[in-house]
């Protein structure tokens, strides 16, 4: 009976001892997690070549190497060198003509002027900021003839007098006046 006594007594304390085990905190268990990300590299450029893209290498594939397009920056405009005889004849016209930015070419524009685009050029760009030296920041055309409202400026970007102007459907942003060889930018009345 005594054995019996002893075999209950550690059946109780292993199934106690069972019990509080399957109680207690779990072990933490590391797991290791990999997962490979194919690397994305986003270009932006005019298109001048068609890159078609190739899925990655697997482990045993030597990778081609990545070769980057290299872009020749488009041709700026050359400083100015006014044109004698059209800046005479924007005279002639009743234009006041000046050069309001050292280094840029001469104006006929002022703040406040109501100006529209000359119908001898194409279409004028309006950009986000007056920097000419990128396409990335043109927000919109004012067509030949079209009417502008001279909110502030000048300021000279590679040569181009810029003005901040205003269309009639309310866009704001910088257009050229000149290059110092053509005018685009024709106020509505010539100053008396």
């Amino acid at each position: 009976m005594r054995k019996r006594k002893a075999s209950l007594v550690f059946l109780t304390l292993g199934v106690v001892a069972l019990f509080v085990a399957s109680c207690a905190a779990p072990t933490p268990q590391v797991i290791e997690v990999t997962r490979e990300v194919p690397q994305t590299v986003v270009v932006t450029q005019v298109i001048t070549q068609v890159v078609i893209l190739e899925p990655s290498p697997t482990p045993t594939d030597t990778p081609a190497p990545i070769v980057y397009p290299t872009s020749t920056p488009t041709s700026l405009p050359l400083p100015p060198t006014p044109n004698p005889g059209q800046v005479q004849a924007l005279k002639q016209q009743g234009f006041y003509v000046y050069y309001p930015v050292e280094g840029c070419g001469p104006s006929i524009v002022r703040p406040s002027f109501h100006v529209y685009v000359s119908m001898d050029g194409g279409k004028n760009a309006i950009r986000s900021s007056p920097d000419i030296s990128s396409a990335h920041n043109i927000i919109g055309y004012a067509l030949p003839g079209e009417h502008l409202k001279v909110i502030s400026g000048p300021v000279c970007s590679w040569g181009w007098l810029m003005w901040m102007v205003e269309t009639d459907y309310g866009l704001t942003g910088w257009t050229p006046e000149s290059n110092g060889k053509s005018f685009w930018l024709i106020p509505m009345l010539a100053p008396e």
